[in-house]
């Protein structure tokens, strides 16, 4: 078989490797800055910023919880926050655009659209900030074609490759057309055998929740119970999600218990968990394997077996 890969680079503008970073990908006109928010002043400064963007602002989070994402875009970034006002406090930021001026307004307001609607449905990856859904805009048929199988998929690719687990493993092995045109290789050639984990709701060993862990994504089943009570430990934006949940109508009061109703992908195996229980969680200690009920911590390796918690 021939080698599969791609080729990513970033340039560092400092010293410090944590700088501001420009990233690009071989093959794709498409560029990327990204850094700590005591970088974005300079990031203004370059002068690809002055096209048409799209961005993320990210808070990261504790280990239980999940991070949370903001989603924006602009006809001209180096303008867009001079005053310094944002819509949520972040970590890190990234944002998009292209080297050349073929990325308009209408593109950039299409990717927001479509990069919110991907994190709303992957819910247990991240909280989406934005407290309106993105219009988006009327882009003909072969845009839209054009636009999602070679700007989405690589900036997919790119988010990936930095290490930002917001999307599904079928949203990851189509994200670019090379990988899309070996999809089957490359799944055939990289997939490992999915591990089956279950754990119970605190003090009720017969109500239990399901979890598959494939490919380094982790998948909440569809009808898990899920604790009817929270503790003020639940993590906030777990919490948040939950509520989100029962909002939408994939948690359904079933008495002393919560019944979910569709899938729920996690980057993590502890919001899954805390989710599950209504409190704090250490998912490596509290997911068991199906069959002999062996820790997914010392599953994967990660710690020696300890006795879980069942407050």
């Amino acid at each position: 078989m021939d080698p599969v890969g791609r080729v990513v680079k970033i340039f560092i503008t400092g010293q410090d490797p944590r700088s501001l970073r420009t990233v690009e990908l071989d093959n794709w006109t498409g560029v990327a800055i990204t850094g700590q928010p005591e970088f974005f002043k300079k990031a203004l400064e370059a002068e690809v910023l002055a096209r048409s963007c799209v961005y993320l602002l990210i808070r990261s989070s504790a280990d239980d919880d999940l991070p949370e994402i903001y989603v924006g875009e602009s006809d001209d970034f180096s303008q867009r926050y001079t005053s310094g006002k944002f819509p949520i406090e972040f970590d890190t930021f990234l944002i998009f655009t292209s080297k050349d001026d073929n990325l308009t307004r209408a593109h950039v307001k299409w990717l927001e659209r479509e990069l919110w609607m991907i994190l709303k449905r992957n819910s247990g990856k991240a909280l989406v900030a934005n407290s309106n859904t993105p219009t988006g805009s009327n882009l003909p048929r072969a845009d839209i074609a054009t636009m999602r199988t070679y700007y989405l998929g690589n900036l997919i690719y790119v988010l990936e490759a930095l290490g930002y687990d917001f999307f599904s493993v079928e949203e990851r092995t189509s994200a670019s057309p090379q990988a899309s045109r070996r999809n089957d290789e490359v799944v055939a050639g990289t997939a490992s055998p999915p591990l089956n984990l279950y754990t119970h709701l605190p003090k009720r060993p017969q109500d239990k929740a399901f979890l598959r862990y494939a490919d380094g994504a982790y998948t909440l089943l569809a009808g898990s119970r899920i604790n009817a009570k929270t503790t003020d430990s639940l993590p906030a934006n777990v919490r948040k999600l939950r509520d989100q949940l029962i909002a939408d109508g994939d948690l359904i009061d079933n008495g002393d218990h919560l019944d979910l109703r569709r899938d729920i992908p996690f980057s993590k195996p502890s919001p899954a968990s805390a989710l599950v229980k209504g409190r704090s969680s250490t998912g490596y200690l509290d997911w068991l394997r199906e069959g002999d009920g062996l820790q997914l911590g010392a599953v994967l390796g990660l710690a020696a077996p300890v006795a879980a918690s069942d407050e």
